[in-house]
């Protein structure tokens, strides 16, 4: 609830006026109205929706912050915190190619952390920074696929929970420069092994075989079958990982490794198996895999 003690608690005296700009909603520039009474600010109205999503929005200008949502709850402490942010900077920050999409619900217990979070990193990089209400825009959630709040989506990455704010940003820089690796063991380390498939290459999936935890070794394999499956292709590089991990000085690793070249081999490849057929503890999987490979292609 909007109340003049919960403003000064959050926000107290603010340096500079901060510039605000409601789009197409009145609830939400109601919601600016009985603020501005309470804090000084300048605020606009447009009649439209905001143009990047095409959805009512208030923008705090300068800071690139979007909150589509009618702050009510966690996510008014969050935007009042925003406020004092952006009051804070010293003239407006360059504007990124860069867009965060935070899916958050008035309720949600864990979604005011990240919201925080996420807010100094944007402001941070110049990132433009977009909070969704999934209570006001359920469609827009839906074809996105989030199911559960606080959901975090940049680019190909997509985070479904609250993280550290440390890590959060180490997820987000990386991946950004096209560096999917710690994103990658994120996922496979909660078996959201479905939201990796938009990613291109896979050499971090075979590289991942190696991973000294052994879930995220049966993830990167059950990830590679299920590519296998819908009729994708391993990379040549990818291959190249797994046969080099025939010589992996730890056995449980070779033998996944053989494993995954009989789901990925050709003929030319079995003599590199056929080499394991006299090690007690190698020689079925190396049967199996090589039995694998010559179903596929014939003897």
């Amino acid at each position: 609830m909007l109340t003049e003690k919960l403003v000064k608690r959050l926000v107290g005296e603010l340096p500079k006026k901060v510039p605000i700009k409601v789009y197409h909603d009145h609830k939400m520039l109601d919601f600016i109205k009985n603020l501005s009474q309470m804090i000084p600010m300048d605020y606009e109205f447009e009649s439209e929706n905001e143009k990047e999503l095409n959805l009512p929005a208030i923008e705090i200008k300068g800071a690139n912050l979007f909150f589509h949502t009618v702050p009510r709850h966690s996510d008014l402490e969050s935007f009042l915190l925003a406020l004092k942010m952006s009051s804070e900077l010293e003239g407006n920050l360059k504007k990124s190619e860069v867009k965060i999409l935070t899916f958050i619900s008035p309720l949600c217990p864990n979604c005011k952390q990240t919201v925080d979070s996420l807010n100094r990193i944007a402001i941070k990089h110049g990132f433009e920074h977009h909070i969704l209400d999934v209570t006001l825009f359920p469609e827009i959630a839906e074809m996105k696929g989030v199911y559960g709040v606080p959901t975090i989506i940049v680019n190909k990455i997509i985070i479904r929970s609250a993280l550290g704010e440390r890590y959060l940003e180490k997820l987000i820089l990386s991946s950004l420069k096209g560096n999917y690796y710690d994103y990658v063991v994120h996922k496979l380390e909660r078996g959201e092994i479905d939201d990796l498939k938009i990613l291109e290459g896979t050499e971090i999936f075979a590289e991942l075989i190696a991973h000294e935890n052994f879930f995220i070794r049966l993830g990167a394999m059950a990830l590679i079958e299920s590519i296998l499956k819908n009729g994708g292709k391993i990379s040549k590089k990818a291959k190249e990982k797994i046969i080099d991990m025939l010589n992996h000085n730890d056995g449980r690793i070779r033998e996944d490794a053989i494993m995954m070249l009989g789901l990925i081999g050709d003929k030319e490849d079995i003599s590199l198996i056929e080499r394991f057929l006299g090690d007690s503890n190698l020689s079925e999987p190396a049967k199996e895999a090589i039995e694998m490979i010559r179903d596929r292609y014939g003897d």
